[in-house]
């Protein structure tokens, strides 16, 4: 499955970088539910964090690992930030996670750009180590004070987890999966865990919609 054999190898990741692409409050809630996941679970078991990297702040940083948060269908300005992003890491062996959000019903764009994602990995001769494809559609962000395991955000939550295992080890998703005991089954050929909504589309959007208004209204 990997681009190389270096996701099948745990590495302990000092740093790690957190991209989204575009600047979206959904991209950013899907990180910040990422990270916050991942520090709790340093927490429980006792283990250091990985150090977030600021490239924004100082562009002469490299990192360990980056997770990159994009769209599954970006303009063209976003694929050539995707592909700045990654030329900065360049023949470093950096292991490279994703989490793309799709619509909930349709994941042919998010198949497509994660093809490219690896052929663009290799190319740079980084590590590719697979994700999550969040298939939340538009507004997730309005979940961000839902439950975590709640009825609503739990297919998401539980497929972050298995993106935090991975980070935590340095190493694939799958491989993760193997070594943890868990279920690789439920990851895909290009090393990808997706995850979609508990409820049928037509709730799910309704639902979105009207929190994403509820928290208009409170602004």
């Amino acid at each position: 499955m990997e681009t190389t054999a270096r996701g099948d190898v745990p590495k302990t990741l000092q740093t790690i970088a957190y991209i989204s692409i575009p600047n979206s409050s959904d991209l950013e809630f899907l990180l910040w539910d990422l990270q916050d996941a991942i520090a709790a679970y340093a927490q429980l078991s006792g283990t250091a964090l990985p150090h977030p990297v600021d490239l924004k702040a100082n562009s002469a940083d490299t990192a360990d690992g980056i997770v990159l948060a994009v769209e599954d269908t970006p303009v063209d300005e976003a694929v050539a930030d995707i592909a700045k992003a990654l030329d900065r890491f360049g023949d470093t062996g950096t292991r490279v996670y994703v989490v793309v959000q799709a619509a909930c019903e349709r994941t042919e764009g998010a198949c497509m750009l994660i093809e490219r994602l690896r052929q663009a990995c290799e190319l740079r001769r980084l590590t590719w180590c697979g994700g999550v494809i969040a298939c939340t559609g538009s507004g997730i962000a309005a979940l961000r004070h839902s439950p975590r395991m709640g009825l609503l955000r739990r297919p998401f939550s539980e497929a972050t987890d298995k993106l935090v295992g991975a980070v935590r080890m340095g190493c694939s998703v799958e491989h993760a999966q193997l070594l943890g005991g868990g279920n690789a089954s439920s990851v895909d050929t290009d090393g990808m865990v997706r995850a979609r909504p508990a409820v049928p589309a037509l709730i799910w959007r309704a639902i979105i919609k009207r929190l994403g208004a509820h928290a208009q209204s409170n602004i």
